[in-house]
């Protein structure tokens, strides 16, 4: 977020090195001066840095200047976005048909392709349904197996939870890696 800077009366410092329009040093001068200054050329004076000794001021038009640091800052909020990559999930099921495995697949193919992480889980296995953990392992790592033509295994197949309660069975998968 673009932080605001002093301008014109808010500064309060007696004196300042003063940059001016043309980004040439003006020198270390008295406030009234650097507000003069200012004023002659029709620009506004901000406060750049007030830690300095002593602090550092520059003649500019203020509204331009902040108008250019929030597109440069949406700029590189945006750009970060695009290098983000995102975790795309696909829920099975242990009972998991042979149709609908063809159309996760399809999906986890298109997240991949994206550039995605896709992370394939069977969730809340309860009850009677946590013997049936070992044939669920099977089926998430059939789909994994299916996968690796473009996806590496980024996490191996794990079973997670209290056993006999409630068990998750999850691997991520990411894209292969260009050569």
């Amino acid at each position: 977020m673009f932080k605001e800077l002093k301008i014109n009366s808010e500064i309060s410092c007696p004196e300042l090195r003063v940059i001016g329009v043309n980004n040439e040093m003006i020198g270390i001068i008295t406030l009234a001066q650097a507000l003069k200054l200012a004023d002659e050329a029709g620009m506004d004076l901000v406060l750049i840095t007030e830690t300095s000794k002593p602090p550092v001021a520059k003649i500019i038009d203020y509204s331009k200047f902040r108008y250019e640091q929030i597109k440069k800052e949406k700029t590189q909020r945006k750009e970060q976005r695009k290098n983000m990559v995102d975790i795309k999930e696909v829920q099975l099921s242990i009972g998991i048909q042979e149709n609908e495995i063809a159309f996760k697949l399809n999906k986890a193919r298109e997240c991949i392709m994206d550039g995605d992480k896709v992370k394939v889980c069977i969730n809340r296995l309860r009850g009677r349904k946590t013997q049936l953990a070992d044939k669920g392992v099977a089926v998430v790592s059939q789909f994994a197996e299916r996968m690796l033509d473009i996806a590496d295994i980024e996490t191996p197949v794990a079973k997670s939870g209290v056993p006999g309660r409630n068990i998750n069975i999850m691997v991520m998968l990411a894209p292969k890696k260009k050569k």
